[in-house]
């Protein structure tokens, strides 16, 4: 596999200034970030129907590409949800119908009726033109790269196919959609510590484990919950009743963290410890909201 660079670095990895961008004194007093800004970095408010917006225009950029290509490629066309971040964050009907979604990965049965369109259409291909298949969407196997992110995160893509021809017609290069996909994530995974620590969110989290008891359950957090599942599920598989249990406390994490808001909570304690950030990642953010929206415009 070839591994090459990203032009444009994220956390850590080179200097801001190589993407074109210098953290000046002049830069540092007009750092406020803006409500776009923050939607993009705590992926709210806006960013669902953009991401949305996105997302379907390059499953139909990719379609385009594979069917010149002489293959059969559905493109996968969502409509926007009309739902609040916190009703998003919640899902609370995936939860009535899948709880935390984890017995499906110990379960050993695999459902075949589960796969998508497409995997359908590859599973009925000889393996030699499933191969074809493959290349003509991702590249072969020494197209690939790789992105660097802080904290030993790595990102690997490839750098040919439809997949990365339609992102480059989007974002306008791969390392810029590899940027923007992936170093807002990054940067608001590191206010999670900040946002623990925070008075508010001790006392929702509290409130939560009250409410959790009164529902017969003493877990710490919505984590050590889905924690102590999932080592059940690896010590002795997935049962009826394992299956039934994880649901039960799926659908009581998600009413009681309704009850007290504490995905509102959580937001809200993150768009604003993210004014805080450091100068440099904030006019990195700024960069690539502006791409963000210059593709989001080319789609709309």
């Amino acid at each position: 596999m070839r591994l090459a660079p990203l032009a444009c670095a994220v956390a850590g990895v080179l200097a801001l200034s190589a993407c074109g961008t210098s953290a000046t004194d002049e830069d540092a007093t007009r750092a406020e970030l803006t409500g776009l800004e923050l939607d993009l970095l705590t992926r709210s408010g806006t960013f669902t129907r953009t991401n949305v917006d996105l997302a379907n225009a390059e499953s139909k950029l990719i379609s385009a590409c594979m069917k010149a290509k002489g293959f059969r490629y559905r493109a996968e066309v969502s409509a926007p949800t009309t739902e609040s971040d916190e009703e998003l964050s919640l899902n609370r009907a995936e939860r009535h119908e899948r709880g935390y979604g984890l017995a499906s990965q110990y379960d050993s049965e695999k459902d075949a009726a589960g796969k998508g369109t497409n995997d359908a259409y590859v599973a009925g291909l000889s393996k030699k033109n499933a191969d074809a298949y493959a290349e003509a969407l991702r590249g072969g196997a020494t197209d690939f790269r790789e992105m660097r992110l802080g904290g030993g995160r790595n990102i690997t893509f490839s750098a040919r196919g439809c997949e990365a021809r339609s992102r480059t017609s989007l974002y306008g290069s791969l390392d810029d959609w590899v940027s923007v996909s992936y170093f807002p994530q990054n940067l608001n995974s590191e206010l999670g510590p900040r946002v623990e620590k925070s008075p508010k969110y001790r006392r929702a989290m509290a409130e939560w484990r009250t409410c959790m008891r009164g529902k017969g359950y003493t877990y710490a957090s919505p984590d050590a919950a889905y924690d102590q599942l999932k080592a059940a599920y690896r010590a002795r598989g997935v049962t009826a009743a394992s299956r039934d249990r994880e649901i039960a406390v799926a659908v009581a994490d998600g009413d009681c963290a309704a009850e007290v808001h504490v995905p509102s909570t959580v937001l809200a304690l993150r768009r604003a410890y993210a004014q805080s950030l450091p100068t440099a990642d904030k006019l990195q953010l700024r960069r690539l909201t502006a791409i963000w929206k210059t593709a989001a415009d080319k789609v709309r």
